[in-house]
């Protein structure tokens, strides 16, 4: 009998590019201080969860992320580029204000969700990034099925809210602020969601980290 998984998926924290409304999907920037907090937070919110492993997109904003949750504890940390956030093509790196005054139609349209197949010029559609994001997620769970336990999975706001949206069959994607927990159940093969974009691991983090301070 196969032991049952929860898979825990951690958004990166604040970057620069967030902080100035840039569009970053293959596009990197790095995690600002508040960024690195959220980071710290978010591991000390979980560390009363034993973790076998932990994964993460390729981008450095999400293995630096993974890094500072981690912190000192002895979690392997393998890298996985199918776990990257959406390829924007064109709109990668440009203001949000810049995008919306030269391509809102094409984004309209994207977001729509009305056309799985959309894509911007250079870009991925919805449907190329779920086939990775799920094939990326499948491997995990067959490496560690016969194990069972809790593994960490870094990644990105639209990756993991696309891959929730698709589990759930929801109408729109959820929103994950930086550093929120996303909990996915795996028994049987079945796919359960059990938490979505929640903060408190991150928020109650915090608290302890200055608890600690203090």
């Amino acid at each position: 009998m196969k032991k049952e998984l929860r898979l825990y998926f951690i958004r990166h924290g604040e970057t620069q590019y967030n902080i100035e409304k840039r569009m970053q999907g293959f596009c990197d920037s790095p995690l600002t201080e508040n960024g690195i907090l959220q980071a710290r937070s978010v591991g000390a919110g979980l560390t009363d969860i034993p973790f076998e492993a932990a994964y993460a997109s390729d981008s450095q904003r999400v293995l630096d992320t993974a890094k500072f949750a981690i912190g000192n504890r002895n979690i392997q940390l393998t890298k996985d580029a199918r776990l990257k956030e959406m390829n924007f093509g064109v709109l990668e790196a440009m203001l949000q204000t810049d995008i919306i005054a030269q391509h809102g139609d094409i984004v309209e349209r994207l977001f729509s969700f009305t056309d799985m197949e959309s894509k911007v010029q250079g870009g991925e559609s919805f449907t190329e990034l779920l086939t990775r994001t799920r094939a990326a997620v499948d491997d995990i769970i067959a490496k560690h099925k016969d194990t069972g336990g809790n593994i960490l999975v870094f990644s990105h706001g639209v990756t993991i809210g696309f891959f929730i949206k698709s589990l759930l069959n929801m109408a729109d994607y959820p929103h994950h602020d930086n550093c929120c927990v996303s909990v996915i159940n795996v028994k049987d093969g079945v796919l359960m969601v059990e938490k979505v974009a929640d903060p408190s691991f991150r928020d109650n983090g915090k608290l302890s980290l200055s608890l600690s301070i203090d």
